[in-house]
């Protein structure tokens, strides 16, 4: 119940700092805002869609959102425009949080392994600690710190100091390499990975993209899945290594 409420008022808290997002771009904005005080969520949900709709990207809109359809008890929808704030703003802690506890709500889990590396989960820890914004900014100054010891170790008369100017460039082109690394993943990442989310209250997971396939499984409501390619009116997905099929777009959101 406690944290039921924590995320109602960060919700609540932060409200007022992120509707003055796009009012210039869409009238839908403040009008949601008007409707979400008022207590109104169908009414909000339905101006900031219209936004949504009109082709604006903002992760404040999608917060929002997700807030407003976890008040309405809407799993799915709420968990889909989490992510899709995440997505834009991924080292938010707010969409985080609430992004998690929702997560928490459903039922479908992934069977992962008990036992972790615990060099690659620190590994894992730092990945997702730093954006990628940050991380181009880190690497620009790693080279310059790389080019600054090079011209060290080259001048340098004494054996000692250079020595020293070696090692200096052993740390930092290390460092320099697995930061690389890491934003190369999220390059990657963030050009060929999509993702989705059942938004109906179940999905049927069948062998084929059509209507007379057999039913694999069932997924329920919030259920997060990669969705590996459009085919008609249905995506093929897999959901760890147990689950793959095909599901009808009309019950999933897939996020881009």
């Amino acid at each position: 119940m406690k944290n039921l409420i924590k995320i109602f008022a960060i919700s609540v808290s932060l409200f007022f700092v992120q509707t003055a997002f796009a009012t210039n771009n869409c009238p839908g904005i403040e009008a949601g805002s008007k409707a979400y005080n008022a207590n109104d969520f169908e009414r909000a949900i339905d101006e900031w869609r219209s936004c949504v709709d009109n082709g604006i990207q903002d992760a404040d809109l999608y917060y929002n959102l997700g807030n407003t359809y976890f008040r309405n008890a809407k799993l799915g929808l709420a968990i889909f425009y989490y992510k899709s704030a995440l997505r834009l703003r991924p080292n938010d802690a707010d969409i985080q949080h609430n992004l998690a506890y929702a997560q928490a709500m459903t039922k479908d889990k992934v069977d992962e392994d008990d036992e972790e590396n615990p060099l690659l989960s620190g590994l894992f820890k730092i990945h997702h600690a730093l954006s990628l914004k940050v991380q181009l900014f880190v690497l620009l100054g790693l080279f310059w710190l790389i080019a600054v010891a090079m011209v060290g170790c080259r001048i340098s008369l004494n054996e000692k100091r250079k020595n020293v100017f070696m090692g200096i460039l052993f740390v930092l082109t290390s460092v320099t390499c697995v930061i690389a690394a890491s934003a190369g993943y999220k390059i990657f990442i963030a050009e060929t990975e999509v993702t989705g989310v059942v938004t109906a209250a179940d999905a049927d997971v069948t062998s084929a993209p059509n209507n007379k396939a057999q039913t694999l499984n069932t997924l329920s409501e919030g259920t997060s899945f990669e969705v590996l390619s459009l085919q008609g009116s249905f995506v093929e997905i897999r959901l760890g290594e147990k689950v793959k099929g095909f599901v009808k777009t009309s019950d999933v959101g897939i996020i881009r």
